[in-house]
């Protein structure tokens, strides 16, 4: 019986060798920093200049991920979304999406998206809730990027009407505003 084990032993050890060989196809995950996202460690992001919730969501997890490959992806999280086309990345990663737990924050459309630091190969698209928000009263809804000030990038409303929509090459902290040119300035908030 000794040798029927040995035999059954090295057809595993096989089987384990081939399945170890298949995987190394998938290549090298990229990781988030240190596992849990965290929001910027630079300046805090004024907050008051962003759309509202007019019923402020009820979050008991504050934050999404998953791993995305170079076929492509989606990651949802409470009306928050990124979707990875095919090729933006080349290696599997980890996509996240971070929404504020303090009081003040969570009322505003906010949230950040990770990665950091990498720039993505083609376009990635990022969505944020816009029906149920002072969005939907804007006349000129944007999302922007926090980058020592808000930063318009432009958005649509998907045809759903759920969410306000726009394309970036890069994640940081992102939120819903109210775009309209006035003097050259940009306009923030929505009543």
């Amino acid at each position: 019986m000794i040798p029927i084990f040995r035999k059954l032993g090295t057809a595993l050890a096989i089987v384990a060798a081939l399945a170890v060989t298949g995987c190394a196809d998938a290549g090298t995950p990229i990781s988030a920093r240190d596992g849990v996202p965290a929001f910027n460690t630079g300046a805090n992001p004024d907050v008051n200049q962003l759309a509202r919730f007019r019923t402020k969501p009820q979050v008991t997890i504050a934050w999404a991920k998953k791993w995305i490959g170079p076929e492509g992806g989606r990651l949802d999280f409470y009306g928050f979304a990124i979707e990875v086309p095919r090729g933006a990345v080349t290696k599997t990663t980890l996509f996240t999406i971070r929404l504020p737990v303090d009081p003040n924050g969570s009322e505003h459309v906010l949230a950040e998206f990770g990665p950091h630091n990498q720039q993505f190969n083609a376009p990635v698209a990022i969505e944020l809730p816009y029906r149920g928000t002072t969005l939907e009263a804007a006349a000129a809804p944007t999302i922007g990027w926090w980058n020592d000030a808000w930063v318009d990038i432009g958005g649509t409303v998907t045809a759903d009407g759920l969410r306000l929509r726009t394309l970036t090459n890069h994640f940081s902290t992102y939120g819903g505003m109210e775009s309209s040119p006035r003097n050259g300035t940009l306009v923030v908030g929505g009543g």
